[in-house]
């Protein structure tokens, strides 16, 4: 399914015409129309725009694939109550926490070896 078929098929969803969502959006009719025949593409800003009018995913539009936390929900455990399961669902995906450590140079550390390096240059160049 090509960007303008899936454009055209959520704007039908939203029973909105060509002219409707191109008044919403602020362009032309024809832009709207050029872009369901697949003769141009959105723009990124107009992708975004459209995405917000046509209440989807920007993903979606640009891919076809909808986004993780719609097709799957996350089940974060399993309780067992007296025969029933219980489960506790999340609405979208939980991103691990990354760490980042920056470590922290001493710059007399850069200077003495900045130092012995011009040292051994002058050195080498003397020799040679």
């Amino acid at each position: 399914m090509s960007v303008g078929e899936r454009i055209s098929l959520l704007r039908k969803e939203q029973k909105l015409s060509q002219g409707q969502l191109a008044e919403t959006m602020g362009i032309s009719r024809q832009a709207v129309s050029k872009w369901e025949n697949d003769q141009s593409s959105p723009d990124t800003l107009n992708l975004i725009r459209l995405a917000e009018v046509l209440n989807t995913e920007v993903e979606f539009l640009a891919t076809g694939r909808k986004p993780v936390h719609e097709d799957q929900p996350i089940v974060l455990n399993i309780v067992r109550k007296e025969d029933k399961i219980v489960e506790k669902v999340v609405e979208k995906p939980i991103f691990k926490k990354r760490v980042r450590i920056v470590y922290k140079r001493n710059t007399m550390e850069f200077l003495i070896v900045g130092l012995v390096c011009f040292l051994l240059g002058v050195a080498l160049g003397f020799f040679l």
